[in-house]
């Protein structure tokens, strides 16, 4: 089981700024779609309430997920980013990551496998993606003359 002091939540003043908005708005959205789900399961956890609503968001979460990797590594296909391999490469591992446990859940409905990663996995994955690979890429193109 989780254990409460454990669980980290992101927050949309507090995660790092990158050179570009569309990057930053799309973060922020995703920080809220988790936010919601990291509730959801909180009270599914207390309650045992919420199976539908947990399969929407996480589902919702997952297309959205796709959606910004794909914006990402369509933008640094167009600047030539040196480093394209490896950032889309942990695209593709974390969106690995996304799809198993929502597949987990669809599967055998595993709230402790999915509040691990909605709470533990994701949050540490996220920030430090942001902060490098995302900070890296936005910089790059800014510095190529890609604009918004």
């Amino acid at each position: 089981m989780t254990n409460e002091c454990k669980k980290i939540i992101l927050e949309t003043d507090t995660i790092s700024r990158v050179d570009l908005n569309f990057m930053n708005k799309t973060h922020f959205e995703e920080i809220e779609m988790v936010k919601e789900l990291g509730e959801t399961i909180t009270a599914y956890q207390e309650n045992n309430k919420g199976v539908e609503k947990i399969t929407r968001l996480l589902n919702s979460w997952l297309e959205h997920t796709k959606l910004h990797f794909a914006r990402e590594n369509e933008l640094m296909q167009e600047t030539h980013f040196p480093a394209l391999s490896i950032h889309s490469q942990e695209h593709d591992a974390a969106l690995n990551q996304m799809e198993l446990i929502t597949k987990e859940w669809q599967t055998n409905k595993n709230i402790e496998a999915v509040a691990d990663f909605v709470f533990i996995n994701w949050p540490h994955w996220f920030n430090t993606h942001v902060n490098s690979m995302d900070m890296m890429t936005a910089k790059f193109a800014v510095m190529n003359g890609y604009t918004e």
